[in-house]
């Protein structure tokens, strides 16, 4: 009887030591909108700006949730809400508030946390830009580009985001070339325009709170033809 009941309890002991189910971690990704690394976050330096986070279930655990926290707020910034839980797969809008917040370019992180894959960070820019950013680079900029070499420009900001740049990739200072700022996530366009010396001009970028990057076309130019190229401009 004795070892019947020792084979009995050596049985139980197996089979709820095979049957307890073996947890999986959590497969996640944390990016922006657009399903690309967050990097930089645009606001003025009073206003607000969104930020919306995704986070897309990839596999494991499908009852645990994702915690974010949003760290290292420069002075004068707040974060609502400063920290969200849910289960994936979920999008995130934070909105960052600023009140008189000195410009600049901030280091933050976003950390998420689960309970089967514990911590990871994301790092991401805070930038903070003038409630008109173009007015960014009011003065003079140098720039640099294969197709024109060195060239110097004078920058002047309007009251509707846009920013004049007189001799735009050293084609003359007898030409003035509208660019098209937004604010909201560093991007920047050159609408086709006539810049004067009967060239025209359109191209795109993105800006920094130091730079701009600009992909330009340009027909007509003074050494004939057209040219694509792409310029740095540095304040």
């Amino acid at each position: 009887m004795k070892k019947n009941i020792l084979y009995f309890l050596a049985l139980c002991v197996v089979f709820f030591s095979c049957s307890k189910s073996v947890e999986i971690p959590l497969s996640y990704s944390v990016t922006d909108q657009n399903s690309n690394a967050i990097q930089n976050v645009y606001i003025p330096d009073s206003g607000t700006a969104t930020f919306p986070v995704f986070v897309k279930f990839l596999t494991g655990n499908v009852s645990d949730s994702v915690r974010l926290i949003i760290s290292g707020l420069p002075a004068h910034v707040s974060v609502t809400p400063d920290t969200f839980s849910a289960k994936p797969t979920y999008t995130e809008d934070f909105t960052f508030t600023s009140n008189n917040a000195a410009l600049g370019t901030y280091e933050m992180s976003i950390i998420a946390y689960t309970p089967t894959t514990g911590y990871k960070t994301y790092n991401f820019n805070l930038v903070i830009v003038p409630t008109n950013c173009a007015s960014l680079f009011n003065g003079s900029i140098s720039g640099t580009s294969a197709c024109t070499g060195t060239s110097t420009a004078t920058c002047a900001a309007t009251d509707t985001g846009s920013l004049i740049i007189n001799n735009f990739g050293g084609y003359g200072v007898n030409t003035n070339t509208a660019v098209v700022f937004n604010c909201d996530n560093g991007a920047l366009t050159i609408p086709s325009q006539n810049i004067g010396n009967g060239i025209t001009m359109q191209g795109s970028g993105t800006f920094t709170g130091t730079g701009m990057v600009i992909s330009y076309t340009a027909n007509n130019i003074p050494s004939g033809g057209s040219a694509s190229c792409t310029i740095t401009y540095t304040k």
